[in-house]
């Protein structure tokens, strides 16, 4: 069974900042912002999480392009609170084909 992909899915690691962590009642009007963000790159949030770890936040993405993914990444990062590290996911299907050299 195949996977239509739209668009590449990247996929957003976060720590918190100092002041994220003393603001978080405003977490969810950060994360509303945030999604606002990604709709108007013309993206769409697929997924969001806040996880216990070496990450606080997980967010799986559908951007156009990893130009727009650093666009997205650079105004996020303006808030201060928040540092990421981004990664390109591939679905199953895409790494079965470039294995098959199709």
């Amino acid at each position: 069974m195949s996977i239509p992909l739209i668009m590449p899915i990247f996929i957003i690691l976060g720590k918190l900042s100092d002041k994220a962590i003393e603001r978080m009642k405003d977490a969810k009007e950060r994360d509303e912002k945030r999604e606002k963000i990604i709709e108007a790159s013309g993206g769409k949030l697929i997924a969001h999480y806040y996880t216990i770890g070496r990450y606080d936040i997980v967010s799986i993405v559908e951007l156009p392009s990893a130009e727009i993914l650093a666009k997205v990444v650079i105004e996020i990062g303006k808030w201060g609170t928040v540092s990421t590290e981004t990664m390109t996911a591939l679905l199953p299907e895409q790494m079965y084909k470039m294995a098959k050299g199709t």
